[in-house]
């Protein structure tokens, strides 16, 4: 299906939960491509994005180094990939996202997918400040104003 640009699928969520009859979800944002592909780094001589092996539950790095046509088709053959994961949503951005404003957009998915009985347990990122700064009031840990919630007519419910 294609996706249009800054639009949200709620109502898909929830017909890619029916299987597993699961309505919780943690939702991880990134500024990352989610496309799932093999790539080649040719400095290493080895194929990556393949899910590395773990001995003692480490990943080993450069663990799909080849010359052999048949070797890298037996890997894409045996290997399982991890599946992708569910899109709600896609946009561009130009960095000058305020923290107010992500946290407001993490308020609007968390109460879209309460609508669609979809309970969000939490909200993952990078190490962007302004997603830092989100958490953080999200979180209300360092908010050393809880009255700003209210100021900003902000209503937070809780499972």
């Amino acid at each position: 299906m294609r996706m249009t640009d800054s639009e949200f699928r709620f109502q898909l969520i929830k017909e890619y939960l029916k299987p597993n009859k699961c309505n919780y979800v943690f939702i991880a944002e990134d500024a990352t491509s989610s496309i799932c592909r093999i790539g080649y780094d040719a400095t290493l001589n080895s194929f990556i994005d393949f899910s590395a092996p773990l001995i003692g539950g480490v990943p080993q790095p450069n663990s799909f180094q080849t010359e052999n046509f048949e070797q890298l088709e037996l890997w894409f053959n045996e290997i399982v990939l991890s599946d992708p994961p569910f899109i709600l949503a896609a946009d561009r951005s130009n960095n000058r996202a305020k923290a107010i404003e992500i946290f407001k957009r993490w308020l609007f998915i968390y109460h879209q997918c309460l609508a669609q009985d979809i309970h969000v347990i939490g909200f993952s990122t990078d190490a962007d400040a302004r997603f830092l700064r989100a958490m953080r009031l999200c979180s209300r840990f360092f908010l050393q104003h809880y009255q700003i919630l209210t100021y900003l007519n902000i209503k937070l419910y809780f499972i």
